[in-house]
This record gives structure tokens, sequence and C-alpha cells, in this order.
């Protein structure tokens, strides 16, 4: 009987008929956190341009790591600084509890202008700000507002980012795995591996790391294999394609892209017509010439 179910599949296969969420690879969807303070955080280029990009706001290399991953076609995202419950300090633009509406709208606005492209946010810590509903609805209505989607770090299991966002009708998703909260090859291996499970048995995973040396060597080593283990590194951009602010992008490029075309084939038919008029004036004498002689 299993030999027979197993012929029948493999028919399918042959002929296309099965639907193409039965062949489909897992998605992995993977984000660098914390950018923008440190001079070394320029070494996550070296990752694919699938791998997302969540930088703080109003750090030293904000403006400009924003720009070269725009350019790159990498999605950008603004790591909103939220107050925890420990405590920490929040560095600069960081949303608090007792901050009224006004402000959180203000500090989120002055947050993404510090941060060019962005096109989507997560939270910084916030195990205390991420509690308040209220404020969460704050928060995702400016969100919403400038159309981006959001994501939910979870660094608290008793979050009310996503279920606000979804309420709200904001593009939204959770965090499954941090990679690399213990910083040891042993421990990002043992992630790595669990976020590929999660991928496998729910479509997607989506994991949150930080731009540490040995994190980043990590992924430029293992990204590689992924493709021959079925599995498919998804950039926000692709999955979020419906998300407001994503679409202008792409259809910004295209126009871009276009445009870029058009002037390409103006210059070259600029460069082609003085061709045509030498042949053309060549033509023109060769003849004026003839009638001269036939005069004679």
């Amino acid at each position: 009987m299993r030999l027979r179910l197993l012929t029948i599949f493999f028919s399918f296969w042959l002929i296309g008929l099965l639907p193409s969420a039965v062949l489909a690879k897992a998605n992995l969807i993977i984000i660098l956190d914390d950018l923008g303070y440190r001079p070394s955080d320029i070494a996550a280029f070296s990752l694919p341009k699938e791998v997302a990009f969540s930088i703080l706001p109003q750090t030293p290399l904000a403006a400009k790591i924003a720009k070269r991953a725009d350019r790159e076609g990498r999605s950008v995202m603004l790591h909103m600084p939220m107050q925890a419950k420990s405590g920490l300090k929040l560095g600069p633009l960081g949303l608090t509890t007792d901050m009224y509406k006004g402000e959180i709208t203000h500090t989120v606005k002055a947050a993404l202008r510090s941060v060019p492209n962005a096109v989507g946010l997560n939270n910084h810590m916030g195990s205390a700000f991420t509690l308040q509903e209220e404020a969460m609805e704050v928060l995702m209505e400016e969100v919403k507002r400038q159309g981006l989607f959001y994501i939910d770090s979870r660094t608290t299991v008793l979050s009310k980012g996503e279920a606000v966002a979804k309420r709200l009708g904001v593009p939204n998703a959770s965090r499954h795995i941090f990679l690399d909260h213990e910083l040891t090859e042993s421990f990002l291996s043992k992630q790595f591996e669990r976020m590929k499970h999660i991928a496998k048995r729910n479509g997607v995973a989506v994991a949150i790391g930080h731009p540490h040396p040995m994190t980043v060597n990590f992924l430029k080593k293992h990204l590689l294999t992924l493709e021959k283990e079925e599995f498919n590194l998804m950039s926000l951009d692709e999955y979020f394609s419906y998300a407001p602010k994503v679409a202008k992008r792409k259809e910004d490029a295209l126009q871009i892209a276009e445009f870029g075309r058009v002037t390409t084939h103006q210059q070259s038919t600029a460069l082609e017509e003085p061709k045509s008029n030498v042949l053309m004036n060549a033509v023109a004498s060769s003849k004026m010439t003839e009638v001269a002689l036939n005069d004679e």
C-alpha cells in the first residue's frame, strides 16, 4: 500500500499536478539587530542581501548603514528602543511607559528620520513597554500611518505587539528564535538547527541575531548550504510585499530601472544618428556629383 502511494505521488510530481505548497521550500527570515554604533557593524554587508538590517536610531552609523543597505536592495528596519523591566538605558529616542500619546508619535517620527529608507520596525528591548496595550496601540497607529510592517522581537512572552498589530491591520510577524544571546559556536549551531526545524514545521521561521564578528562569520559559512538543504533565505521585502512602504519601494525601483533603460536607449540612438547623417550626406554628395557630370 505504501509503495502504491509513493508511486502515485511520484507520478503526480512528474506531471506537475501537486500543489506548489507541497513542493515549496521552507523559508528562513534573518534579521540583524542593534546596528549603528560600531565600525565593525559594516562587516554585516558581507552577508547575503536577503538578511535584513535593523538599525538603532540616532546612532553614529545609522544613516550610512541604512543608505548603503537600501542601495544593495536589503530590507532596512528601525530598531525602536522601548522600556525594559530591567531598567537598562534605552539610548537615544527610546519609548517609555510614562509617555503621552503625542510624545510616542513624535519620538517614532524622529527615529524614522534618523534611519532613512526604513520599511519596517521591531522593538529593541521593550519587556515593559510592549505589555502596555494602550501605548502599543499608539505605536501601531503610527506604524500603519507610515506604511511600515512590524516584527515583534518578543522580549517577553506577554507582549501585546502582535495582537495589537493584527487588530489594527498592520502587516506583522513575530520572532521565533534568537540566534546568539549566548555567544558560542555550539549555541549558534543549536539555534540555527532549531530555526530550520521551525521553518520545516511552519513553512517560515523568523530569527534575530546581532552583528557580532562570531555571528557574522557563522552565518557567512552556514547560509551557503541552505539551498542544498531545501531552504529558501527570504527577504522581509518579499515576505511583506503587500506592505505599503515595501510596495512603494518596489515601484520606485521599477521606475528608476525604466528611466535608466529609456536613457540608455536615447543615448544609443543619439550615437547612431551621426553615423546615419554621415551616410546620408555621402549618398547625397554622390548623387550631386553624378548630376554635375551628366550636365557636362
